[in-house]
């Protein structure tokens, strides 16, 4: 069961200052409004400490992200929302006046007044909030874009936290009767057309309930130095070598299912109790967390958690899931050239994904460490019922998609990437972080997978864009564009291989040359080759 701390009613309400003492145009508009004009005091609805009001279902402002409040005034100035007080209010605003008031309600110290009905318990709404629904609807939990607890992200995705129950029910209800617009790729559109009229409420009561925090925006950044430091894992064994063994490679990724459909995992809820389900829960958490957690923080050396690449916390078929890896292993891999157990396999994760050589230990974790043995425990009690043995197991790895007629081009993948991608990701690649937590994991940079990741192969990473980006499926990239997509986020520097022999040729002929693997080729971006100018290497000497 999901467990809750602290969670009560109703909220604390929180005091406001503006984050400076003098008169300023945006305090101006905001307490007193501009009688001469017609303008109301904007404190007249929201509230003077702008934490919004649940009897007339006004939203919380303060605290929230400058541009995300100009964006919505001009939303109403255009009719992509409609509101008889918020339209003609915005209509009198001059363009400076607009960014004077949201600057000031985003200097506000977070405050609140929402409060829940009586009979509506906020816990109801956890399990959709937290993870959605991936498996029936394709419906990813509130927190993916909008941040721990709905602490909001950046300039796209707002605070849900300590916003009014009324508020909250009331524009997930514009959106899915399409009286409102002007979200990111339309994927709010998306989301609230897949939940009934109950389930918004619950969700809006779930998110009225939650504490507020002022923590900002963080870019991707290393682990954290309060990290333990655990001793060096020692090597993993080299295995055994059979050309008799196939290699995993050899089955299809997600193959179509039986009659019966895709596996499905046990429940959240069905978890065992004791200490196997204990270390099931760690496992979980390591899962979602795994650059923050105690137990594996010290074997990550970049912003990557396991849940960025197994979506659903490895849950969801099609996307690498880890009931399917708990069958298919051990098996005999070409990129290790031996046969793989899970362990082993988990551990390859830490060392190409995670980036484990610049972590603080330099090392994954060993092979009998909790963190190995809890995600061990979770894969296999994802498992429950699974048959042992079927590596072509439907849902296995990421479906494949064939290679475009005209190939790919880096080029024109930018023109996809700052479409489509940029909202989450950034502009330069570097992700987004919320209270320490990744939220949108970097692409490429010195915090991404590093060269020997699988997903720094076009065709891996193509497949998983194309079936699963932008998240929640409002849009859906054609194969065209994700193989575009992929090819620019791969002509981009990433921390190095592992692997490194010290001369770049003679580890790409070793380790890559594939028809998809750019490590060693001249960038289609700016001509450098690729693996010759690592953003780790290059920081680390500009840190000495």
């Amino acid at each position: 069961m999901i467990q809750f701390k602290r969670l009560a009613l109703p909220l604390l309400i929180c005091c406001s200052t503006p984050a400076v003492a003098e008169d300023t145009v945006g305090q101006r508009l905001a307490s007193q409004g501009d009688t001469a004009r017609g303008i109301p005091a904007c404190a007249s609805c929201h509230e003077p400490d702008g934490g919004g009001s649940e009897p007339i279902g006004s939203a919380r402002l303060a605290g929230q992200n400058s541009v995300y409040l100009q964006r919505q005034i001009e939303h109403f100035r255009s009719g992509r929302r409609d509101n008889p007080i918020m339209t003609p209010w915005a209509n009198q605003l001059t363009a400076s006046e607009i960014v004077a008031v949201s600057d000031y309600y985003a200097g506000l110290r977070p405050a609140t007044h929402a409060s829940v009905p009586k009979g509506v318990d906020p816990r109801t709404g956890a399990e959709l909030a937290l993870f959605g629904d991936w498996q029936d609807r394709g419906l990813p939990g509130c927190v993916q874009c909008h941040g721990p607890n709905g602490s909001g992200v950046g300039e796209g995705f707002p605070a849900l936290a300590g916003q009014p129950y009324a508020y909250l029910r009331n524009q997930l209800t514009a959106w899915m009767q399409d009286r409102r617009s002007g979200d990111p790729l339309g994927l709010m559109k998306g989301v609230a057309s897949r939940l009934t009229k109950d389930e918004a409420s619950l969700v809006a009561a779930y998110f009225a309930a939650m504490p507020i925090t002022s923590g900002g925006l963080e870019k991707s950044g290393t682990p954290s130095d309060s990290a333990k430091h655990l001793p060096a894992a020692s090597p993993t064994s080299a295995g055994l070598h059979s050309e008799t063994i196939p290699e995993l490679a050899d089955i299809p990724a997600g193959r179509a299912p039986t009659s019966q459909g895709y596996f499905r995992p046990p429940a959240r809820s069905e978890r065992p109790d004791g200490p196997f389900g204990e270390m099931v829960a760690l496992g979980e958490a390591i899962f979602r967390q795994t650059d923050t957690h105690p137990d594996s923080a010290p074997h990550v050396g970049n912003g990557q958690t396991c849940r960025n690449c197994h979506l659903d916390a490895g849950r969801l078929a099609n996307v690498s899931p880890m009931w399917a890896a708990w069958v298919s292993y051990p098996a005999y891999r070409g990129k290790s050239h031996r046969v793989d157990t899970l362990t082993s396999r988990i551990q390859g994760c830490f060392t190409y994904s995670m980036n484990a050589q610049d972590s603080a230990t330099g090392e994954p974790p060993d092979a009998d460490s909790r963190t190995i043995v809890a995600l061990l425990s979770y894969s296999y009690w994802l498992a429950t019922g699974a048959p042992t043995g079927d590596r072509g197991i439907p849902g296995r790895g990421y479906p494949d998609i064939e290679e475009p007629a005209g190939g790919y081009d880096a080029r024109r993948g930018e023109d996809v990437y700052q479409a489509n991608c940029a909202i989450c990701h950034g502009e330069d690649g570097a992700g987004a972080r919320k209270d320490g937590i990744s939220v949108f994991p970097p692409l490429w940079g010195p915090n991404s997978y590093n060269w020997g990741a699988g997903m720094h192969v076009i065709d891996t990473a193509a497949a998983f864009i194309r079936h699963m980006m932008p998240l929640g499926g409002s849009i859906a990239l054609s194969d065209q564009d994700a193989w575009d997509v992929s090819a620019f986020i791969n002509s981009h520097e990433r921390p190095q291989d592992p692997r490194f022999t010290g001369d770049l040729d003679e580890t790409a002929e070793r380790f890559h040359g594939g028809r998809y693997d750019l490590y060693g080729t001249p960038s289609a971006l700016d001509g450098h080759r690729l693996g010759a100018g690592t953003p780790a290497a290059t920081a680390k000497a500009e840190g000495n």
